[in-house]
């Protein structure tokens, strides 16, 4: 088969309003197995799991965690939404922030409900799920998905996660809206629980201010520095306008930023921002403010940014005295 004739075939019989669709769907939208296996060898469509297809351009050149996020989506309109997403899964459809977390999808059922099959991709937790436990989402282009409330998430991630991790999940959840009177009485009820100690660690660590995971991270180290910590998202006014900023010590104008894209896609186009930013930041450099600025390389090696804060914050210190 041609593969212009494949390509616009697909363009015709995709399924109206589907981000991913199975054989099923496919079949019933028109197209037939000789199509769907052209589609595959033209790499016009990916298969993100057995019977579970995504345009290509819809997958190709998209970062790490936006194909987590896509191989989840695979397996709902796999399952046709019949299980319950927990854990990390849950944690991506409740669109929170998460690091270094692996591909592999969570799902919890009671004993005498549990899958006699599982595959490897799949890690299945035995648990008891009252109905309070659960909410439904309609997830677009996919379909309707059942996964633990926003407490139970976060509580299941941080007995299982590292540190960082089980925190940048956290801070990110109450930046969503997590009430932590909720979490708090939700450990008590989970007291005795494996990995319930790690978590109350990790949990008394969470922050509402931090608003990226790069910001988790970045806040998590300069805790460990023995200097005063910094204040979080405060509002400079400066001649050209207010300036936001991700972490201030006032007493020695010193200003840490991190530098993620997140920040200014959701508002307007990048250029416009960059260039509205450069211009605060000008105007507060010129009423003696200090900067230093981070990216996610830097947060590569702890230790070297170490090195970095504290050199910029004694000669700020050094400076303000």
């Amino acid at each position: 088969m041609d593969r212009i004739i494949a390509q616009n075939t697909f363009e015709r019989f995709w399924p109206a309003g589907r981000l991913v669709a199975t054989t099923g769907q496919l079949l019933n939208a028109g197209l037939d197995t000789r199509i769907i296996g052209a589609g595959l060898q033209f790499g016009l469509i990916h298969r993100l799991r057995r019977g579970v297809y995504i345009p290509a351009h819809k997958w190709n050149g998209r970062r790490p965690w936006e194909q987590d996020k896509l191989v989840l989506a695979g397996h709902l309109a796999a399952t046709h939404g019949q299980q319950v997403y927990s854990h990390f899964s849950a944690a991506r459809l409740h669109k929170l922030h998460l690091w270094n977390s692996s591909r592999l999808i969570h799902v919890s059922a009671a004993y005498r409900s549990s899958p006699s099959r599982t595959s490897r991709d799949v890690a299945l937790h035995f648990t008891a799920l009252a109905p309070g436990d659960v909410v439904q989402r309609l997830i677009p282009g996919v379909g309707l998905a059942s996964f633990t409330n926003l407490q139970r998430t976060v509580l299941e991630c941080a007995m299982k996660a590292t540190f960082e991790q089980a925190v940048v999940i956290g801070d990110s959840a109450l930046h969503a809206g997590l009430a932590l009177p909720d979490l708090e009485a939700l450990m008590e009820a989970s007291d005795g629980r494996r990995g319930i100690k790690r978590a109350r660690y990790a949990l008394a660590a969470l922050n509402c201010l931090s608003e990226s995971a790069g910001e988790t991270r970045t806040r998590l180290i300069v805790a460990e520095l023995p200097i005063e910590q910094p204040e979080l998202q405060v509002s400079l006014g400066t001649s050209s306008g207010t300036y936001r900023v991700d972490f201030v010590w006032r007493g020695i104008r010193l200003i840490l930023e991190f530098d993620g894209d997140t920040k200014y896609f959701d508002y307007q186009p990048t250029p416009e921002a960059l260039i509205d930013e450069r211009e605060r930041e000008n105007a507060l450099i010129e009423e003696g403010w200090r900067f230093i600025r981070l990216k996610w390389k830097h947060l590569n090696n702890p230790e070297l940014l170490k090195a970095r804060i504290m050199k910029a914050y004694l000669t700020a210190q050094q400076a303000a005295a």
